[in-house]
């Protein structure tokens, strides 16, 4: 039997845009990237690791847990609690191989993640996805807890919850996602995604870290892709139980992360003034665009995250291609269930100028 799997749309390549439009000039706001690039302090310890390429990484990548353990400052995580991944997405691709069977249940909520409905395919799971807020508001399209809750059933296996969410933007407080998680049976895993929570962090919301000490059945991946800047080497992190851990030890390849990612992540990480200052410009950044928007009367979700969602309507493929020609890349959000919306990532200063210059003379020659 042929199982049809969801396929993952990365955001246009910027070489083919220059390419089909002719333009030199192109801005890429589509995958959340950080727009600054790795710290100094990362690109130094990667060059420094070159010289001895020629040998095998640390399979184990014990020093970049040891940095982690000593950048989380938790007694109960012990480098036995770390997961390090190729991508935190190897890290949610093994709990879906692990936990999910032919015949189980995974759930999420609608317009999340797709990697997670890709995985679940994958693993011949059946996908149960629940309603978002439909409710204007701040609230608008984030995750409906109780509409959540109520899809489980005897044959749920694991529950995804990315928080704050992408491609929304929107989160969860501690407080309701700490009730939820209370409720869910032992048996079913649950994964919080907090690729971004760096973001909500700087805003004054918290990571679920605390609750891995009373829930076995928690697992939190992370990223070093986004506010580290690091996509190009895909890695990542998770924090789980011993038992977990244990079976990602079992289930990933043996050197499934390389010198130069091991090495950038942990000098990234202990880059504190480089963190702030990323999530600073981030600020100056989200808060340019949402005054802009407003000036436009562009309608756009809550975020906080290093991208905002924006509502255009039914001109929403037209605006996306016009902005291609003029060389800007945005994420459209049809395999989302979201074709009305644009994804943008928050760029440098220049970026997000040229981007509100050119979307507003697009919007007035749409009028």
């Amino acid at each position: 039997m042929v199982i049809k799997t969801t396929t993952y749309q990365p955001g246009q390549n910027i070489n083919d845009i220059q390419k089909k439009y002719k333009i030199e000039n192109v801005i890429k706001l589509a995958s959340n990237e950080n727009p600054l690039g790795p710290s100094k302090k990362a690109v130094k310890a990667g060059l420094k690791i070159f010289k001895i390429i020629n040998r095998y990484p640390d399979s184990k990548s014990i020093n970049l847990k040891n940095v982690i353990k000593k950048f989380l400052s938790k007694s109960f995580i012990t480098s036995n609690n770390i997961m390090v991944g190729n991508g935190s997405n190897e890290i949610l691709e093994f709990i879906a191989r692990r936990y999910l069977i032919s015949g189980s249940e995974a759930l999420f909520c609608k317009h999340s993640f797709l990697v997670y409905k890709i995985i679940s395919q994958n693993a011949n799971a059946k996908i149960v996805e629940s309603k978002p807020i439909s409710t204007s508001g701040d609230e608008y399209l984030s995750i409906d807890l109780k509409d959540l809750r109520s899809r489980v059933t005897s044959k749920t296996k694991v529950i995804f919850i990315a928080n704050p969410s992408n491609p929304t933007g929107t989160i969860l407080k501690f407080a309701v996602l700490s009730k939820f998680i209370d409720s869910i049976p032992k048996r079913i895993i649950i994964v919080i995604d907090e690729a971004y929570y760096e973001y909500s962090e700087f805003q004054g919301f918290k990571s679920l870290i605390n609750l891995l000490d009373k829930h076995p059945n928690l697992v939190i991946t992370r990223s070093f892709s986004k506010i580290h800047a690091l996509a190009g080497l895909r890695i990542g992190y998770g924090l789980a139980s011993k038992k977990i851990t244990n079976n990602f030890n079992d289930f990933r390849q043996p050197f499934n992360i390389n010198y130069v990612a091991q090495e950038m992540a942990a000098a990234s990480l202990e880059d504190k003034v480089y963190i702030q200052k990323s999530l600073r410009k981030n600020q100056i950044g989200m808060n340019y665009l949402k005054l802009n928007f407003d000036k436009l009367g562009v309608s756009y979700l809550n975020s906080y995250t290093n991208f905002i969602t924006i509502n255009l309507g039914l001109s929403t493929k037209r605006v996306y291609s016009a902005l291609l020609s003029k060389g800007i890349i945005l994420r459209p959000l049809d395999n989302y269930g979201l074709p009305q919306y644009l994804r943008v990532t928050i760029g440098t200063d220049r970026e997000n100028k040229f981007f509100i210059n050119t979307l507003t003379s697009i919007l007035r020659s749409l009028k």
